[in-house]
C-alpha cells in the first residue's frame, strides 16, 4: 500500500487511519508505507503517529518514509517499492493498492480489490466522491457533469492514483508510475495497457477525496476542480463544464 503526501499534516491521519481500518478486513500480510514528500509540516510526525496507534502489529506494518522523492510520481513509486520490498509474499502472489493522502478508503477498500483480483483482475481504477464541504453550491453538479463522458459505472474510464490497485509483478514487468510531477497514474495505466494487464474501471470501490482548489501538484485533481464552472455555463454544444 502506497500513500504519497505533500505537506498533508491536516489529512494524512484520517488517511493512514482509514487504510489501516480497511487491512484489518483481510487476513492477509499488509505493508502501508506513507512517502513523506519534501514536507515542511508535520505530516511525517502524523502520519507515524496514526501507525503507532494501530495495534495489530504482528500482521498490518506501517513505514514513513521522509525525504525528498521528486513529486507525486516519483513519491508513490517509492511508498509502493519499499511495501513490496516489505512484502513476505512473492510478487505474483502480491497485491498493491494506492490511495493520497487527503483521502480517505472505505473498510471494505482491500476486500474488494481483491475480490477483483480473485476474478483475474490485473489492474482496477476505482472511482472518487469528493468532500464538498465549504466550496461552492455549484461544483458538486458541474464536477458530476464533467465526468459523466467517461462513464460512471463498470467499464468507466476514470483513472485516479487515490483509488487504484494491482498485481505487483504487474508494476515491476512496466517499471512502476514513473516520476511525473502529475499524471503519473494515468502513466502507470497505459503502461499496464500495452503489457496485455487485464484492467477494469469498476464502480463498487470508491474513496472519499478533498475538495480543495488550491493543488498541490499542477493539473491535479484540486487543478481539475478549480477549472470547473457552473452548468450553467454549458457550452451551446454540449461540452464538460470546464475553463479554458
Amino acid at each position: 500500500m502506497g500513500i504519497p503526501a505533500l505537506n498533508e499534516e491536516a489529512c494524512v491521519d484520517a488517511c493512514v487511519m482509514s487504510v489501516l481500518a480497511s487491512a484489518k478486513r483481510i487476513e492477509l500480510p499488509v505493508v502501508v508505507v506513507v512517502a513523506a514528500d519534501r514536507c515542511t509540516d508535520g505530516t511525517a510526525g502524523q502520519a507515524q503517529a496514526a501507525i503507532d496507534r494501530f495495534i495489530d502489529r504482528g500482521r498490518v506494518r506501517g513505514v514513513v518514509l521522509s525525504g525528498d522523492h521528486g513529486g507525486a510520481g516519483g513519491a508513490r513509486a517509492a511508498a509502493i517499492d519499499a511495501a513490496l520490498s516489505l512484502l513476505p509474499a512473492t510478487p505474483v502472489r502480491s497485491w498493491l493498492a494506492s490511495t493520497d493522502a487527503d483521502t480517505t478508503v472505505p473498510e471494505d477498500w482491500l476486500e474488494a480489490q481483491l475480490h477483483w483480483a480473485e476474478q483475474g483482475a490485473d489492474g482496477v481504477a476505482g472511482l472518487v466522491d469528493v468532500d464538498w464541504d465549504e466550496r461552492p453550491p455549484w461544483l458538486a453538479a458541474s464536477y458530476a457533469a464533467s465526468i459523466v463522458p467517461d462513464g460512471t459505472g463498470y467499464g468507466h474510464r476514470h483513472v485516479h492514483g487515490a483509488n487504484l490497485g494491482l498485481r505487483a509483478h504487474r508494476w515491476l514487468q512496466v517499471g512502476g508510475c514513473g516520476p511525473a510531477l502529475v499524471g503519473e497514474d494515468h502513466e502507470l495505466w497505459r503502461r499496464l495497457r500495452a503489457v496485455g494487464a487485464q484492467l477494469h474501471g469498476i464502480d463498487d470501490v470508491r474513496v472519499r477525496t478533498s475538495g480543495r482548489m488550491v493543488a498541490r501538484a499542477p493539473l491535479g485533481f484540486s487543478g481539475y476542480l478549480a477549472g470547473l464552472r457552473p452548468i450553467e455555463a454549458f457550452a451551446a454544444d454540449g461540452e464538460p463544464c470546464r475553463t479554458a
